[in-house]
């Protein structure tokens, strides 16, 4: 074992030398996706990039459009047996206005990548350089998944209807996901549930409306939708056992735009986390409870609908252990963290968790900013790493 584990630290120190090589090609990669994102299931451009940016490496074959148009998946040394070990990287952006004030920042205000997908996306083609370079010692076929559609529309979902895991004959799943809040450069995954269960909410409120001076005259859906909040914040505080990890929050609230109306419709849209199933399934149904209730004793309709559940991403735990021997070999304890509890992300790599054996990883960056806020930046020197992680990983296990 010592000698094995010899070998694999010599590959990594060789692959962390070979991707501070290319450093400047993954930095501008990284750029170039940030500065012109795209909204999920509209990554044209950006799945151009990744295609054109695939072919070029020699022996890469390139799939496009599987299970979605936007989709590109590489796959190195598919004439070799065995399963194949597959990365998965999202492509798409979200809808939140950049105010970094970067050189590259986006071309658009409406979209940009404050989650890091731009990230995710460069260090992969960067792991997928490497691997190419080291062809000769692979193991099995290696498929690198540039997914559409993770923002709230589930892409994994779709390419696994469209039978993704049969296809390319997955055996195991990694993905790496960088997080602002934990250590930089510190690699921390766990055996098990590493995310929250995730649903996306909408509750809908309609009442007559009104002018704004009679309030008395009508009844108030704006109102009520405050209430709502407070009271559904209480009913978590007082139903939910506090050890117990549970979040609701509304990020998006609409209503009338005409400040002296009391509008006919408001509507909340939110999203609801737990690190428990059961906490998670008895939630919903008390927010319809509360929601509905609340409504008909202000004599307002209420409707309450959930977009999308995501379940927990749960890691394979030979597939971590294989992670861990092979990450602390070559890094050391200090940067190989357990992860205490699931952190509360919603995740759609759990649908590939469900049926494959997967292990998802956090890269913390130690940044300021967290994720999704206007000013969430990566720290660009981390790329290198990153690429030599995956591609570490990928001639290994």
């Amino acid at each position: 074992m010592t000698g094995e584990l010899d070998e694999a630290v010599d590959l990594g120190v060789r692959l962390l030398s070979e991707a501070e090589g290319m450093t400047d090609e993954i930095v501008d990669c990284r750029r170039r996706f940030h500065q012109f994102p795209e909204l999920s299931l509209e990554e044209y451009m950006t799945a151009g990039k990744i295609e054109g940016f695939l072919q070029a490496l020699p022996g890469m074959e390139v799939f496009k459009g599987f299970g979605l148009q936007t989709c590109v998946i590489g796959r190195l040394g598919g004439d070799l047996p065995g399963g194949a070990l597959a990365f998965r990287a999202e492509i798409d952006a979200v809808e939140v206005r950049e105010d970094t004030g970067l050189p590259f920042s986006s071309y658009d205000d409406r979209v940009s990548h404050v989650q890091g997908h731009d990230a995710h996306m460069a260090s992969l083609l960067g792991a997928a350089t490497l691997i190419c370079q080291h062809r000769d010692i692979l193991k099995r076929p290696v498929l690198f998944i540039f997914q559409p559609a993770e923002e709230g529309k589930g892409g994994a979902k779709y390419l696994l209807d469209a039978d993704l895991a049969a296809s390319f004959n997955i055996e195991k799943m990694l993905c790496v996901h960088w997080v602002p809040h934990l250590p930089y450069g510190q690699i921390i995954t766990n055996k098990g549930g590493v995310t929250a269960f995730s649903s996306k909410l909408h509750i809908g409120l309609t009442g007559p409306g009104g002018h704004g001076p009679t309030p008395y005259l009508t009844s108030d859906p704006v109102y009520l939708a405050a209430e709502m909040q407070i009271a559904l914040q209480g009913m978590i505080t007082r139903e939910v056992n506090p050890e117990k990890t549970v979040v609701l929050s509304f990020g998006r609230i609409e209503a009338a735009e005409v400040y002296n109306v009391i509008a006919r419709e408001t509507h909340l849209w939110g999203t609801l986390r737990a690190t428990d199933r059961e906490i998670h399934k008895l939630l919903k149904l008390r927010i319809e409870e509360i929601a509905k209730g609340m409504a008909r004793l202000s004599h307002i309709a209420a409707s309450v609908e959930y977009m999308l559940d995501y379940n927990q991403v749960v890691n394979d735990e030979s597939l971590v252990s294989d992670v861990f021997k092979y990450g602390t070999a070559l890094i050391g304890n200090d940067a190989m963290e357990l992860l205490r509890s699931p952190l509360l992300l919603g995740e759609d790599f759990s649908f590939y968790s469900e049926q494959i054996p997967s292990c998802l990883m956090f890269l913390g960056t130690g940044m300021e900013y967290g994720l999704y806020h206007a000013r969430y930046d990566i720290p660009e020197n981390l790329l290198p790493f990153a690429s030599a992680w995956s591609a570490y990983l990928g001639l290994l296990l």
